[in-house]
């Protein structure tokens, strides 16, 4: 026999002995995998039980009332607060609220920063990126509330606290 023959014969041999061991390695789809048989479930508790005894009589409760002096009885020279103003509904039903908006930063960076103060202190702040006619800014915002009258009155602290003029903006969800 020819050499370049028998060392065909022996690769074809070679090649078949390397298929039938890792075809079926390869092709196996359906694993055995052992199962495990102990159990994740803790065991029940054990349940102790106990009696009460039912009072045969109840408790007195007192029924009169406090004498008049303790009770308290408003000034009538001081001024009654104003009742708040009605909470208006947009046309989609949910109501109007109002935000302010502290300032427009170039570096989201400094915006989230400034955020985080005003959180510290208690407000409600977020920022939103917007895109203007001078690139893409970031506007810091507190609130939103539907009580306009707190807002006002937090935008003179935090114009002090911050050195900025914030402005009074109607809530855009």
């Amino acid at each position: 026999m020819d050499d370049g023959l028998k060392q065909r014969v022996v690769g074809a041999v070679v090649l078949l002995a390397v298929g039938v061991v890792f075809i079926p390695v390869v092709f196996d789809r359906e694993r055995i995998e052992p199962v495990d048989r102990d159990t994740q479930i803790p065991n029940a508790p054990t349940i102790e039980l106990v009696e009460f005894s039912v009072a045969a009589t109840p408790t007195p409760v007192p029924s009169r009332a406090e004498p008049a002096e303790s009770v308290f009885v408003p000034d009538e020279k001081k001024a009654v607060p104003e009742t708040p103003e009605p909470i208006s509904h947009a046309s989609n039903g949910t109501p109007n609220s109002w935000v302010l908006q502290i300032a427009s930063y170039r570096f989201e960076g400094h915006a989230k920063q400034t955020r985080d103060k005003l959180i510290a202190l208690g407000y409600a702040a977020y920022v939103r990126d917007v895109e203007t006619e001078r690139g893409k800014m970031t506007r810091l915002f507190v609130g939103p509330k539907i009580d306009k009258s707190a807002l006002i009155e937090a935008k003179g602290v935090i114009a002090k606290e911050f050195g900025v003029q914030p402005i009074l903006l109607k809530f855009e969800p």
